[in-house]
């Protein structure tokens, strides 16, 4: 039985993100198909809620920093060894 070998660099930055996004949104758009509503209406009610207007973009960036700061404090424990529990 041989080793496994580790994946590329670029399979693991690139390849994995997006499909993982991807997956995302084709179990959304299958979630609302399922209510009856129109998938890509609600995809662009999405994207246009979030950067289609000044007031969008400030609400999606006041969010996003929390879970921004959150994700910086629990990958600087993960670097140093420790496990970080409360990064809620």
């Amino acid at each position: 039985m041989s080793a496994r070998q580790p994946l590329p660099n670029w399979v693991t930055i690139v390849l994995m993100p997006v499909l993982n996004v991807l997956l995302a949104f084709v179990i959304g758009g299958l979630a609302v198909a399922i209510i009856g509503e129109n998938p890509l209406d609600a995809m662009w009610a999405l994207f246009y809620g979030a950067f289609g207007t000044g007031m969008g973009w400030g609400f999606t960036l006041h969010y996003a920093t929390n879970f921004i700061f959150t994700g910086l404090a629990v990958a600087i424990a993960f670097k140093a060894g420790m496990f970080n529990i409360g990064g809620e």
